[in-house]
């Protein structure tokens, strides 16, 4: 009676014990089986969007080879902006095409250019953008004295523990701009779509975006207009006023053009595919024109400009 009574207890322990091993043991293979099933959506999902943006791209890279020949079947005219729908293999694409004279030489422009970019791009208040356009000086000439308020050249890069100094010469490649001592990449990423390479210090009318002018105007819609506008009537809208020394009629600036083509892929999602193109042949190259730069086919959420082809 003694022995069986002493014994009871610890057996009913027994059973609770090992019932609360095998709910632990029952939770963690629910556990590895529900981050197991979570790692194969996630693959089956980059899977997927791998193939999308493979997809998209065979379609662009049609789409800006089309784009290339047509500028070299224009040649011989002047360039301008433009943007179009194109249909390849049943899917839209968005084109659009910009001379790199309509675009912003930071290498050559005057300070109220680079002030308006900074101020109604960047969106800086007038302070911060007065700063970066002196430190955007200072990074390019060739000398060590700071230029005007908050200009800034090594000494005043390696108080700030900066990872760069400035470069003392022009810019080739844009992306050297993020150097700069304060650019942020946030800042740099705004701008950088109205950015280009082309020893202009203003910006050619037609070849100009009509976001550009929208912008730097500070009229909405004038960008429509102006490009919509008979030819010779175009720089009648824009070289007068404020903003008249931000604009040129024909400038005879080089081939140089920036095509961007996008393709919607599912849902919101968008793909881009960048590419610098100099219509004019060249004896190292085996087409009839000259690929600059081409950049890789990357995801956006929709097109970096509101319009409606």
């Amino acid at each position: 009676m003694t022995t069986a009574h002493l014994t009871r207890p610890w057996r009913h322990g027994s059973a609770g014990a090992a019932l609360v091993l095998v709910l632990w043991l029952v939770a963690a293979l629910s556990l590895t089986v529900l981050a197991g099933a979570k790692g194969m959506r996630q693959q089956t999902q980059q899977a997927g969007l791998a193939l999308e943006r493979l997809r998209a791209e065979a379609v662009l890279d049609g789409a800006l080879q089309l784009a290339a020949q047509r500028l070299v079947a224009e040649r011989d005219q002047p360039s301008h902006y433009r943007r179009e729908v194109l249909t390849l293999e049943g899917q839209e694409i968005w084109l659009e095409v910009t001379p790199a004279t309509g675009l912003i030489d930071v290498n050559v422009a005057s300070d109220g250019l680079l002030l308006a970019l900074l101020q109604r791009v960047g969106e800086l208040p007038a302070g911060d953008a007065a700063i970066m356009v002196s430190r955007i000086r200072d990074f390019l000439d060739p000398d060590d004295t700071p230029t005007g308020a908050g200009g800034a050249e090594a000494a005043q890069y390696r108080a700030a523990n900066w990872p760069a100094v400035p470069r003392n010469s022009a810019l080739e490649d844009l992306s050297e701009l993020k150097s700069v001592l304060g650019m942020t990449p946030e800042l740099y990423d705004i701008i950088a779509p109205y950015l280009g390479v082309n020893g202009q210090q203003r910006l050619e009318v037609d070849a100009t975006p009509w976001a550009l002018i929208d912008i730097l105007t500070g009229q909405k819609g004038l960008g429509a207009q102006v490009h919509q506008s008979p030819p010779e009537s175009r720089a009648g809208l824009l070289l007068s006023g404020a903003t008249a020394d931000f604009f040129a009629a024909k400038s005879g600036g080089g081939k140089e053009v920036r095509v961007r083509a996008y393709a919607r892929g599912d849902g919101d999602r968008w793909w881009l595919r960048e590419a610098w193109i100099d219509s004019r042949e060249r004896p190292d190259t085996l087409a009839p024109w000259t690929l600059l730069t081409l950049e890789p086919t990357r995801r956006i959420n929709k097109p970096e400009q509101e319009w409606s082809p």
